[in-house]
């Protein structure tokens, strides 16, 4: 027999070499690319950590502001002009009898900011963002009671923003970068000066979009409804309300002026047309001074705050029909009609501004009011009046009440369709 010549080697050594690098070059690959992944996954995991915010700050203008700790009862006051440092849990209470305006500046990790004002409650429930990306942020308030004037920062810090207020019965989402006016109360509402918000109540299903120039109140009974951010401040400045014989609402009195006079002043409620209507007029009259002075005054006590509102405006229509003194008399203080206003400034201080009406003068006779201005005005005709009261200096931080008043020896005025608007505005 044949001897079998030896078996060849299937590769040569260099091929085998070659196959060798090839495994493990294809086992350094797979090696990397789990280190890869697992680093990938590792930094999501990272980026995706969500912690609380310390870095809030709490000044407090005026007195008493409290702040309540996390799972703590205590109220613990907050000094004025100093800034402290609140976390997440905690509370902020504005004392009820705090003077009117702004109380009270909450300015989040952001750059959010939150004016709070007289009795308001606010709660921090959640002030989280994650902690090593620009992930996302979460913000949860809590408005128990009061108001807030809240400034939401813009986007750019974070990828996502969750900013939502809770409010009695009902939820509101806000924008980035708008400027809204929040209330709590019977019927909680949210105003959007700037920006959007999507509100929603618990009891009735329904969300409603609320953009600038709107607001919208959540009942318990409906969907929110949302119409213009217009609060109207007199009540039944149209006249058309009694009780009685007397206007609701209004408070009229008669004010001799210690002359020595006993002729009083009147006020009757007629109806005119005014602007192709016919509406109810309030004829503001005295007959028979001849030298002795008068002022009657129909008055309405209406303790508004006015600083979370941009606008103030008072309109009226006027027909001055009988001026007696020329122009404000020889002290410059008797028109045939006048608007005062009472209110406080930023200080507290009492104040009165008068805006003065008068159809004719003559000399040594002033029209120059005291804190106030005087107007030429037309007579015997129906004229429309607007004024806005954020415009009178020191300006009005609460808003006690108006007059509605004619003075002098004789006069005869009509007014009608009384109206004052508070809105936010535009920034």
């Amino acid at each position: 027999m044949t001897p079998c010549p030896p078996p060849q080697p299937s590769r040569t050594p260099a091929q085998t070499a070659r196959l060798a690098r090839t495994i493990l070059g294809l086992a350094m690959a797979c090696f990397l690319a789990l280190c890869g992944l697992v680093g990938y996954g590792l930094w999501q995991l990272r980026a995706a950590i969500v912690g609380p915010q310390p870095a809030n700050t709490l000044e407090a203008f005026a007195s008493p502001v409290f702040r309540i700790r996390a799972s703590e009862a205590q109220s613990i006051g907050v000094p004025v002009g100093e800034a402290i440092l609140l976390g997440q849990g905690e509370t902020v209470y504005v004392g009820e009898h705090t003077p009117p305006g702004e109380a009270a500046l909450l300015t989040l990790w952001d750059g959010s900011t939150l004016q709070l004002y007289a009795g308001t409650r606010l709660v921090l429930q959640r002030l989280e963002a994650t902690l090593y990306s620009d992930r996302f942020q979460h913000v949860t308030l809590e408005l128990v009671a009061g108001q807030v004037l809240l400034g939401v920062a813009q986007t750019g810090q974070y990828q996502q923003v969750d900013f939502a207020v809770m409010v009695p019965g009902g939820q509101v989402e806000l924008d980035p970068g708008g400027t809204y006016l929040l209330r709590a109360g019977p019927t909680p509402e949210v105003a959007v000066r700037r920006g959007r918000a999507r509100a929603w109540g618990h009891a009735v299903p329904g969300t409603v979009i609320v953009t600038t120039g709107q607001k919208a109140a959540i009942r318990t009974s409906a969907s929110p409804a949302v119409e213009p951010a217009r609060w109207q401040l007199l009540e039944n400045g149209g006249f058309s309300q009694l009780v009685g014989n007397e206007l609701q609402s209004w408070v009229f009195r008669s004010d001799q002026a210690g002359d020595g006079g006993e002729e009083n002043a009147v006020y009757s409620l007629l109806q005119d047309m005014v602007g192709g209507q016919v509406v109810p007029v309030v004829e503001l009259l005295r007959k028979g001074g001849t030298e002795d002075l008068c002022t009657a005054i129909l008055s309405q006590q209406v303790e508004a705050d006015l600083s979370p509102y941009a606008h103030a405006q008072l309109d009226l229509d006027l027909n001055l029909k009988y001026q007696g003194l020329p122009g404000g008399g020889p002290s410059g203080q008797d028109y045939p009609f006048a608007v005062r206003i009472h209110y406080q400034d930023a200080e507290g201080r009492s104040r009165q501004y008068t805006y003065a009406f008068f159809y004719y003068t003559s000399e040594g006779n002033k029209t120059t009011p005291l804190n106030g201005e005087a107007l030429l005005f037309p007579n015997y005709r129906w004229e429309h009046v607007t004024l806005q009261l954020l415009d009178i200096r020191p300006q009005p931080v609460l808003l006690n009440g108006i007059d509605l008043l004619a003075s002098g020896q004789d006069y005869r005025s009509w007014v009608a369709n009384v109206s004052l608007v508070a809105t936010l505005g535009e920034e």
